[in-house]
């Protein structure tokens, strides 16, 4: 005997005479097991002539129904299930956040923390400010999460004036304006995003924090952005504080 056959698995041998034998002798094995019902067939009774099984047709209608509530209802349990994993990430990075002493810890917290804190490759702190025609940003492989000068008004151009959060499922589908000076140096490598606009108050000065994933659908329309836009708060709060504290407000 080979070995193949010597380890193969025996072969459903089971007749469908033995399958009505068995639920004959147990009468109540739908009663006990009535999520069978859903995937069943029911029989289909010939009237003759013109006439149509009306019950036959409702009970394929209803089966299909249960079938459409499940998957909502599992779809449901997934999005609960992403939320609250979003608000603990929050929690925890809203805490880090605060407890920052200065700007140097601050930004530190923003580019070496979130990005752990959030499962994502990328983090950047965009700013609106002049003085991105003097500085040109430069990132590396090993560390590509930083602070970017970005042009002014490219945070309008790049979500819409009205938009406080953009997530984008596949960057190779939608167009986003400045994509490739907000993730400048990995541009290629991001597949999906989420995008935050925030507004220093002090100066009225236009910032973004945008995240960068190397796979797609990470980020998406369905998800939602409660969560987000607190934490944008607090990034715009502290990091407004401590730039006017270090009094580097005014050099940017």
């Amino acid at each position: 005997m080979a070995l193949e056959e010597a380890v193969s698995k025996p072969k459903d041998t089971t007749t469908k005479q033995q399958v009505a034998d068995y639920l004959r002798k147990h009468p109540d094995f739908f009663r006990d097991h009535p999520e069978l019902f859903e995937i069943m067939t029911p029989p289909a009774v010939d009237h003759g002539g013109n006439v149509i099984d009306l019950r036959h047709h409702m009970v394929g209608k209803l089966q299909t129904g249960i079938q459409s509530l499940k998957s909502k209802y599992e779809g449901l349990i997934t999005s609960s299930r992403d939320n609250m994993s979003t608000l603990h990430q929050v929690h925890e990075a809203a805490i880090a956040l605060i407890r920052a002493p200065g700007l140097e810890q601050l930004l530190e917290r923003i580019i070496m923390d979130l990005p752990a804190l959030f499962g994502v490759d990328i983090v950047r702190l965009g700013i609106e400010s002049d003085a991105g025609e003097f500085y040109e940003s430069k990132f590396g492989e090993q560390n590509a999460s930083g602070v970017a000068f970005l042009e002014q008004g490219l945070i309008d151009k790049a979500m819409g004036k009205d938009k406080a959060i953009l997530l984008c499922s596949d960057t190779t589908k939608q167009f986003i304006y400045g994509f490739e000076q907000i993730f400048s140096d990995c541009s290629g490598i991001i597949e999906s995003c989420a995008l935050l606009r925030m507004r220093l108050p002090s100066s009225q000065r236009g910032v973004m924090l945008a995240f960068g994933v190397r796979i797609k659908n990470h980020f998406h329309e369905g998800q939602g952005t409660e969560m987000l836009s607190f934490l944008a708060q607090i990034v715009e709060h502290r990091l407004d504080e401590c730039l006017n504290d270090s009094g580097i407000a005014q050099l940017i």
